[in-house]
Formats: C-alpha cells, sequence, structure tokens
C-alpha cells in the first residue's frame, strides 16, 4: 500500500458527512498497521476481537450502553484513527457520532460492522 491511497482516503474521510469507513478501506488499514485503535461497542458476550494486526492495548471494549461517559475517560488524541465496530453498523454509527460531536474528529465507523471486516469472516 502506497503513501497515495492514505492521502486519498484522508481526503475521502474529510469530505463525509457521516464519520463512516468502508470494510475494505479498514481492511487495508490494518494490514498496513496504521496508527489506528479500535473501539468495540457490542456487549461482552459478543465482543471477541482479536487480530494480530493491531496490539491489544489499542483494541478497547465500551459496551454501547456506556459508551458516552466511558469515551470520556480515553485519551484518543494520539492516535490517527479510531474505530468504532458494532456487529452490523447501526451502534457503530452513533457511537462514533458521539464521540465526534464530543470533539474527536478522528473517529468513524465502519460501515457494515465486524460482519464487513475481514478478520472475523
Amino acid at each position: 500500500m502506497n503513501n497515495e491511497f492514505l492521502k486519498e482516503l484522508d481526503q475521502k474521510l474529510k469530505a463525509m458527512p457521516w464519520p463512516v469507513i468502508m470494510p475494505d478501506q479498514f481492511n487495508k488499514l490494518l494490514t498496513k498497521g496504521e496508527n489506528m485503535a479500535i473501539i468495540d461497542v457490542r456487549e461482552k458476550q459478543d465482543c471477541c476481537f482479536e487480530d494480530d494486526r493491531i496490539e491489544k492495548k489499542h483494541i478497547y471494549h465500551i459496551p454501547f450502553n456506556s459508551f458516552v461517559t466511558e469515551i470520556e475517560k480515553l485519551d484518543l488524541s494520539n492516535y490517527k484513527y479510531v474505530f468504532t465496530l458494532c456487529t452490523a453498523g447501526p451502534k457503530g454509527a452513533v457511537a462514533a457520532s458521539i464521540a465526534r460531536w464530543m470533539g474527536r474528529d478522528n473517529v468513524f465507523f465502519v460501515k457494515g460492522g465486524v460482519v464487513e471486516v475481514d478478520v472475523f469472516r
């Protein structure tokens, strides 16, 4: 993957009215090892994100029901990208929108949720 892809992706993300990234773009960033974190907003019994391409210290589990209070406790400013994931997308979208409303401009949701991400197929 080259820098041209990253520049193009940055431009697309900044131009989007919703803080969304497509699954194929997310998978490319994950493979590249980009400076990113993942917030899994699924319930604990559904949370199983494990992938050696991302260090565990960059994966956060914040169930959707406690997202508003827990997101305030995290310092996410060191990450270029922070992605919210749920099972199919809706809760991840709401969580990303809340985070952005709170001033976290580097937070995006993965369209389609974990069912569309390579590491879960």
